[in-house]
């Protein structure tokens, strides 16, 4: 992939999921606590999936594809749509670089 559409976070970047959170299903969305905080995050579909991505394996890159391989009729927008779930996982304490 050659798009570099996040100035702070290259494309060859690997996040990783900060341990220790747990997960809430509920009928409107996904909530999230991390690990030594009080308060759930709220998270949609889309951004629990790419935390699960965030498993140390595979850089941003690689996450982009392929949930644009996954998921064709978002492909236009997957980028700017990952780059912002992982910039709020990332100051939510959910994930690190």
């Amino acid at each position: 992939m050659s798009l570099d559409l996040h100035p702070d976070l290259p494309l060859d970047t690997v996040p990783r999921q900060v341990p220790g959170y747990e997960i809430k299903r509920i009928p409107c969305c996904i909530m999230v606590k991390p690990a030594g905080q009080k308060n759930y995050i709220k998270l949609n579909d889309t951004g629990l999936l790419i935390l699960q991505t965030c498993t140390g394996e595979w850089n941003v890159g690689e996450i982009i594809d392929a949930l644009a391989e996954t998921y064709p009729d978002a492909a236009d927008h997957m980028a700017e749509d990952v780059f912002r779930a992982l910039d709020e996982l990332m100051e939510e304490g959910l994930i690190t670089l």
